[in-house]
């Protein structure tokens, strides 16, 4: 096109909004220190949704109740649905073939929240300890956002109903209304609610709903809307329905407008300066109800290349997330290849877009039902295979040796084959601390606290452990020898967290630190903890990173050691609180987990001893830092090895 004004067939310009949107998005995951800002391509996306299906709503508003819901539906889950389910099947199958079998536990459980669109659910605290280690990324964090579009389907039929019941003036005060109800709750909610719920989010869709409106409520010049056939990146929507409105008649002055807002769009989302949340995220989705409202045309979004883009949106962002987090362990720190993986991302999505996609939406709603049950059920099936193979299996009799009073907790058997060895370490791998049977239950939470209590029928002693996710680990072997005499046993952990000393250096867990800081408070959460139970006994179960890291001097000057001096400032806190005795679990060699899925096979090939097999089971540096410090505190405590 060469006019001004958009006057042919369809607006490609809101096709070139969703490119721009998605290459900012990608941006920011694939390289969010030059593009801090990216993930303002979302709210972009809620702003366009809006508008979109107050259209198709607005097309159907005359058809019988049953009807106008049915229809509105039917388009929007057979655009999402099949690439989604889809998408979900070749992540899991990857998940079990190419990934660390450590992140499989946290991706089986968001997989189970994706594929029924709850990805946007605040993660519990359980949940956030793989997300801390960089071995286990989230491979379907990216789906929150589709989870909260689905989630406004539920809504936006009853909102767009209501202001129907409006003339044009109080109808478009009653979604201004909308917004700022949805607005004043986004602002006023702790920083989880407000990204991930979706009444948090309404303003952005009212915005796009009431940009629809304005653009309807001109009559005198009329474009056709055609199939866009795409879906939205983030949010699955599709410009797909023939649809006249009105457009502006051509106007230097608009389109002056329109280029200003696109320029400061572009710069707020692109600039390599992390800039205040709040105050961009409104800019951006006020800026986008212009675009919409002024369809002008402009030479970058009616390009072909940002149409394009456009147009594999959906696609893209679905797929983009689970080929950077493989990228992102396996060749950490290679910019080269994480810029490949980019266009990879790309190129795969072209694919699907030209095949898959656009073969599914030319079915038949009856065909597309059908495929989209089939893959939900094979998702269901693959998510909990495992479960389903262990229901499947004999219950085998567990035989007490005669000097054993409890059952082994790591499963292990007497005559083991190499294969039932195999099998249990990729288990252990898997489910750490969240396995059965490792867990005692009847931890009852305390009110208005972060830890629980276990009730005794002891009369003697308050017993208490915190720590780090060693304390869930290895919390049921202690209770079991000491319950007998306890009154109450105390449980507090933050996972990756320590109670002595918080990380100031890049964690060698792949150099993901973004739990750092949270760390921090923890230290005087951990005190507190101490302060209010009051306990007799004290058990501080946790792996070592800060305690471990190395010396601000060297060995023999840790009265100048900063770690050391924390260290001894947290202790002077905790031990007036404690009665008897506090047991510290020393700095231990950390567990290479990888090497954990050679053993078998390393022992068939028959190539190294155990002893050279046993070596590479642990990671032998450092820790030796953490027992100095610990000999060095000279407070009263006894060390657990």
């Amino acid at each position: 096109m060469t006019s001004s004004t958009q006057n042919n067939s369809k607006r490609d310009d809101l096709q070139g909004v969703r490119g721009l949107a998605i290459l900012s998005v990608l941006g920011f995951h694939f390289f969010p220190r030059q593009f801090p800002n990216g993930y303002l391509g979302v709210d972009q996306f809620f702003v366009l949704s809006g508008f979109l299906m107050c259209m198709m709503l607005t097309k159907s508003q005359e058809l019988p109740i049953f009807s106008f819901f049915t229809q509105f539906y039917t388009r929007r889950l057979k655009r999402i649905l099949p690439l989604y389910f889809l998408f979900i099947l070749c992540t899991v199958i990857a998940l079990y073939t190419v990934f660390p079998t450590a992140a499989i536990l946290q991706n089986k459980k968001s997989a189970e929240k994706a594929v029924i669109f709850l990805s946007n659910r605040s993660p519990t605290e359980n949940e956030n300890y793989f997300k801390k280690l960089s071995i286990a990324l989230d491979l379907f964090t990216h789906t929150w956002s589709l989870s909260v579009e689905v989630q406004f389907y539920l809504l936006v039929p009853l909102i767009f109903l209501i202001g129907r019941l409006f003339k044009t003036l109080f109808r478009e005060i009653y979604f201004v209304a909308t917004a700022i109800l949805s607005f004043g709750y986004h602002v006023n909610s702790p920083t989880s609610v407000a990204f991930n719920s979706v009444f948090a989010r309404i303003w952005q869709f009212s915005i796009g709903m009431l940009a629809y409106f304005i653009v309807d409520n001109r009559k005198d010049n009329t474009i056709i809307y055609e199939p866009l056939k795409t879906m939205e990146s983030e949010t699955g929507e599709l410009l797909e329905e023939d649809e006249v409105v009105s457009t502006l008649e051509e106007s230097g002055k608009t389109r002056w407008v329109k280029n200003v807002v696109l320029v400061v769009s572009a710069m707020i989302m692109l600039i390599p300066i992390e800039l205040t949340p709040l105050g961009t995220r409104g800019l951006i989705t006020i800026f986008t109800g212009c675009l919409i409202v002024f369809d002008v045309e402009n030479v970058l979004l009616n390009s072909r290349f940002m149409i394009y883009i456009g147009d594999i949106s959906y696609a893209l962002y679905l797929i983009h997330w689970p080929i950077y987090a493989y990228v992102k362990l396996t060749y950490y720190r290679n910019s080269w290849i994480l810029t490949a993986a980019l266009f990879l991302s790309i190129l795969v999505a072209a694919v699907l877009y030209e095949t898959y996609e656009s073969w599914y939406l030319n079915q038949s709603n009856t065909l597309v039902g059908i495929l989209v049950v089939a893959l939900f059920i094979q998702n269901l099936l693959i998510i909990n295979k495992d479960e389903i193979n262990e229901q499947m299996k004999k219950p085998q009799n567990i035989t007490l040796l005669p000097n054993r009073t409890f059952p082994r907790l790591d499963g292990v058997e007497p005559n083991m084959n190499f294969d039932d060895a195999k099998l249990l370490n990729a288990y252990w791998n898997v489910y750490d601390y969240n396995s059965p049977e490792l867990t005692e239950p009847g931890c009852v939470p305390v009110p208005k606290k972060s830890w629980c209590e276990f009730k005794e029928n002891g009369t003697e002693y308050k017993i208490a452990f915190f720590g780090s996710s060693y304390v869930p680990n290895h919390h049921k072997l202690i209770i079991q020898e000491c319950r007998h005499r306890a009154k109450t046993i105390s449980m507090y952990y933050a996972v990756g967290c320590e109670p002595l000393a918080t990380p100031r250096k890049p964690i060698d867990n792949g150099g993901f630190t973004s739990w750092i800081k949270e760390c921090a408070h923890e230290l005087i959460n951990f005190v507190d903890f101490i302060k209010e139970t009051q306990p007799d006994y004290v058990f501080m179960l946790t792996r070592w990173f800060a305690v471990a890291e190395p010396y601000d001097n060297g060995p023999d000057n840790l009265s100048n050691d900063t770690v050391y001096l924390e260290m001894k400032s947290q202790l002077r806190k905790m031990l007036p609180n404690i009665k008897k005795k506090l047991f510290i679990l020393d700095s231990i060699p950390r567990v290479n987990t990888v090497a954990i899925e050679r053993i078998v096979k390393e022992m068939k090939v028959g190539k190294k001893t155990m002893t050279e097999i046993n070596q590479e089971l642990y990671k032998p540096q450092r820790f030796e830092f953490g027992r100095h410090r610990h000999a060095g505190t000279q407070v009263t405590v006894t060390l657990i090895l």
